[in-house]
């Protein structure tokens, strides 16, 4: 799947298109082939991110930390990782409004009482939804929409007809894609208990006991 960018946010200090063709820039430098050494220097890297110095330094040093460039033993140099590759072929999209955020999240409690009246076959029904990251800010445009599923084993029938999934990937992996399949902006994080969620959250649904 192709990385993502959303337009009015910026990455590593610097705007979606900007970050794009500066990744673009960079990769001129180094040989097509991946399985080259894709070895960059520090001045190399600033030149093409086009920002000063101390801007250039910290947006390296961010790189680094998520794992677009891995520092190497030689005094400023940088590999290129698969993850820095894939900004050059991002796509850009607007940001999510939250006008329309907000009727995702109702459409999610919806669901989730939906699916743990409905889906006997999957071993698992939803417990909580909850809703954190940039949905809790002040934000107009949302990069993102993240909830957290927290799940609990569903009780068992009087009387099974079909059985259910066998697996916890099988069970899970429904819950994912129930939600995800909604919308492109949406990032599901599974949650052992609703709690566990990034904080600040809010639950928007809880399921009866």
């Amino acid at each position: 799947m192709a990385m993502t960018l959303v337009r009015k946010r910026l990455y590593f200090g610097m705007d979606p298109l900007r970050l794009r063709d500066a990744a673009n820039r960079v990769l001129t430098r180094v040989p097509e082939d991946v399985t080259a050494p894709a070895i960059v220097g520090f001045e190399a890297l600033a030149e093409d991110f086009l920002l000063p110095t101390s801007a250039s330094r910290a947006a390296v040093d961010e790189m680094v930390k998520e794992g677009f460039l891995e520092r190497q033993s030689e005094h400023e140099r940088y590999n290129l990782t698969d993850r820095f590759r894939a900004v050059a072929r991002a796509r850009i999209i607007e940001p999510l409004p939250r006008a329309q955020a907000q009727e995702l999240v109702a459409r999610f409690r919806q669901m989730a009482a939906h699916f743990n009246r409905t889906a006997a076959r999957n071993r698992y029904e939803i417990e909580a939804l909850a809703v954190f990251g940039c949905y809790m800010s002040t934000q107009d445009d949302l990069p993102e929409l993240a909830i957290g599923v927290a799940g609990r084993r569903r009780p068992p029938e009087e009387q099974p007809r079909f059985g259910r999934a066998t697996t916890q990937s099988e069970g899970t992996a429904q819950l994912r894609a129930m939600f995800e399949s909604q919308s492109s902006y949406v990032q599901v994080t599974l949650l052992r208990r609703v709690h566990d969620a990034p904080r600040p959250f809010s639950v928007i649904f809880k399921a009866d006991d």
